[in-house]
């Protein structure tokens, strides 16, 4: 893969053949109905064989090949930004887990349709475009910004997505809940890290946290990592198991929860310049 280098150096998006763009946009929908299949497949886990079969292939196969990173609104309001004044394509269109599923539901959060959740970039974005033109539109950064602080707010956290260790490459990222995203609940439910964590981790101020009992926002829940608890009546949050998605400092009804910049993050897609950062 050739990719397109900024002034500093910095791989910023893969070219992709257009052939296998189209191919790769055309069929992503099944590699998540099998990889949903295999997580939720609770009779594959009851033998040592098939578990350890199954364990290998993601940790092996699929999650060096495809991963994913967690990054906050701000971050992503930057890099939507920079995307457009670049030129690169963006497109707005159907949740990828969801289509492998059938899970196509027809409902509608405060007006807004959750089943369009999935933002393709770039070459991606121009395949799926070209292979799904009524599930897919192209969007400007000022409609994805209000997207994506719309679903945060409703409790989802984003994801930018690559392939494999190019640094910069992004080629998507998505509005993720374990109900619907397939990488979420496999993480969650079989312990996969398929996310790497975000730049940020959450820090409590005991001092300024009303606690749950007074507290209206329940921080605790909205954690989809386990990473608060509760310690002496307060919020207290591991920042081994953060991974600085924003559900609780940015929503803390007290401004009890900080956002701590993280000494040595493992993101590779969302290169630090890409989000803001220098």
């Amino acid at each position: 893969m050739l990719a397109h280098i900024d002034s500093r150096g910095l791989r910023l998006h893969a070219r992709i053949p257009f052939p296998l763009n189209v191919i790769g946009s055309k069929y992503e929908y099944v590699l998540m109905k099998v990889l949903g299949y295999m997580t939720d497949a609770d009779w594959i886990y009851r033998f040592r064989i098939g578990s350890y079969l199954v364990d290998k292939l993601a940790n092996r196969v699929v999650l060096p090949l495809i991963h994913g990173e967690v990054i906050t609104p701000d971050e992503l309001e930057y890099m939507l930004y920079r995307l457009e004044r670049e030129g690169h394509t963006m497109a707005l269109g159907i949740c990828e887990c969801r289509h492998g599923e059938n899970n196509l539901t027809k409902e509608m959060v405060d007006g807004q349709d959750p089943n369009y959740t999935c933002v393709m970039i770039g070459d991606w974005g121009k395949g799926h475009l070209s292979v799904y033109p009524e599930l897919y539109r192209s969007v400007t950064a000022d409609e994805l910004v209000e997207t994506a602080r719309f679903w945060h707010e409703r409790g989802r956290i984003l994801t930018g997505w690559g392939l494999g260790t190019a640094h910069g490459f992004l080629a998507s990222y998505c509005h993720c809940k374990p109900e619907y995203c397939v990488p979420l609940r496999n993480q969650i439910k079989r312990g996969n890290k398929v996310f790497s964590r975000g730049y940020s981790y959450a820090v409590v101020d005991p001092e300024l946290c009303m606690g749950p009992d007074k507290c209206s926002f329940d921080c605790s829940s909205r954690c989809y990592f386990d990473a608060i608890v509760e310690r002496d009546g307060k919020a207290h949050v591991d920042p081994e198991l953060c991974y600085g998605c924003g559900q609780c400092f940015l929503y803390c009804p007290s401004g009890a929860v900080q956002a701590q910049r993280r000494e040595h993050s493992d993101i590779v897609f969302c290169a630090p310049d890409l989000l803001g950062y220098e």
